[in-house]
């Protein structure tokens, strides 16, 4: 696959302007239908800005400029748009924010269509009576791992799965556990106390699994992230000592995502309380 910056030329982009030619490769002026540049037909430097028109191929008819150098800044905006989509430029971030700006909502509609401000104390409210835990889990919680936890985390660890960039697997770790374990739960209490993690857990090799259909369609192909298996030790850790203060946050009737229980549980719970409903109700005297 050739990317952008490769000398690939975006297929789609002469439809933009069906019975127009794209943008020469590296030129800052358009090519019309008629094969010449904008400003060459007449033998004059292209002038400033032309008076706007409506923009063909456009909903609505927005208005748009005029004449060849119009339709190349339009085609050029397109592939600015295709091309610095993904770069750390100003336009991306700039396009970010004001993706972001519409996606912000400053208050709600009360009943009446009126605007209802958000109280700022219901916030507070919410999280006075969310669960905690107690001081003596909370210190031991804040505690650093310890080779012992890292150690039950790989033996918890499936196998025979995807490496990440290091394409070091599970079963290497168990191998050269006794190598490498001392010195990997040095350098993983250090990234936990200065909140960085290392640059391994940072990184991920994005593949594309098909799903169904025409390949040639990207929407038929599915993203996955391999991550490094270093990382994914550190998250088993974690999980498991936070895992030995579940039962104090979580509700007994949450059940779903929960070791040892299943979401099951609770549609047999209903089922049970039905049918002692239904018993209840017949043993009555006024069940006819």
């Amino acid at each position: 696959m050739v990317g952008p910056g490769e000398g690939a030329q975006p297929a789609f982009l002469p439809r933009l302007y069906p019975g127009h030619q794209p943008m020469e490769k590296g030129g800052d002026r358009a090519v019309g239908t008629g094969g010449l540049r904008a400003g060459e037909a007449s033998g004059r430097q292209p002038r400033g800005p032309a008076p706007l028109r409506s923009v063909p191929g456009k909903a609505g008819g927005a208005p748009g400029p005029r004449g060849p150098s119009g339709l190349g800044a339009f085609v050029r905006s397109r592939i600015r748009l295709v091309w610095e989509m993904d770069c750390g430029s100003l336009f991306f971030y700039a396009l970010e924010k004001m993706r972001g700006a519409k996606k912000h909502v400053t208050y709600l509609l009360a009943e009446d269509g009126t605007p209802d401000p958000t109280d700022p104390g219901a916030c507070r409210v919410l999280w006075e009576e969310l669960p905690t835990v107690s001081a003596s889990d909370r210190d031991q919680l804040e505690l650093p791992l310890t080779l012992a936890e890292f150690s039950e985390a790989l033996r918890c660890m499936p196998t025979n799965k995807s490496p990440g960039m290091d394409r070091l697997t599970v079963e290497f770790y168990r191998v050269f556990w006794d190598v490498l374990g001392p010195d990997l739960v040095t350098v993983w209490a250090e990234s936990l106390q200065s909140r960085v993690l290392l640059l391994s857990c940072r990184r991920a090799v994005l593949a594309l699994l098909p799903k169904k259909g025409d390949l040639r369609d990207l929407r038929n192909w599915r993203p996955i992230s391999l991550l490094s298996t270093d990382y994914k030790i550190v998250v088993k850790a974690i999980l498991l000592q936070l895992g030995s203060v579940l039962a104090d946050v979580i509700h007994p009737d949450q059940t779903y995502t929960i070791p040892d229980l299943s979401i099951f549980d609770n549609l047999f719970l209903v089922q049970d309380l039905w049918n002692l409903g239904v018993e209840t109700v017949c043993r009555s005297p006024s069940c006819p």
